[in-house]
């Protein structure tokens, strides 16, 4: 029974890093895209910049709360764990496109399509981590 708690808790360690290093690969993905903006102008690249860090910000305190708890030692608090995991997340990605919006002028375009696709590689997860 104890190697199997090691295991689940490995298994858990190993989700959790992975997890980490897919935000860092959005991240890293949200600077390309702002680089090649930057091709068409500052504004456009920060406005690309922005749209990317939204997503980023509100998946690394997903990842952050969604792994506070191991399912395997607790479950139904980890189900409550991810529940408030995907609201906070919902949250602060509405209040961070208020504060863009409402702050300093940018680019709809680059804005939004950095936003899309750094969201989109949500679903990709499968082909980048394999377990």
């Amino acid at each position: 029974m104890v190697q199997t708690e090691q295991i689940t808790t490995a298994l858990h360690q190993k989700n959790k890093k992975q997890a980490y290093k897919f935000v860092v690969f959005q991240l890293i993905l949200t600077f390309f895209i702002a680089a090649f903006f930057s091709y068409f102008g500052v504004n456009e690249a920060k406005s690309a910049l922005k749209g990317g860090l939204i997503a980023v910000i509100a998946n690394v305190v997903f990842v952050f709360l969604s792994f506070k708890v191991d399912a395997a030692q607790n479950q139904e608090m980890a189900r409550q764990m991810m529940q408030k995991a995907v609201s906070l997340k919902t949250m602060i990605s509405i209040l961070l496109f208020a504060a863009v919006l409402t702050g300093s002028a940018i680019e709809a375009a680059p804005f939004l399509l950095t936003y899309a696709l750094v969201v989109m590689l949500q679903f990709c997860t499968a082909f980048f981590f394999k377990h």
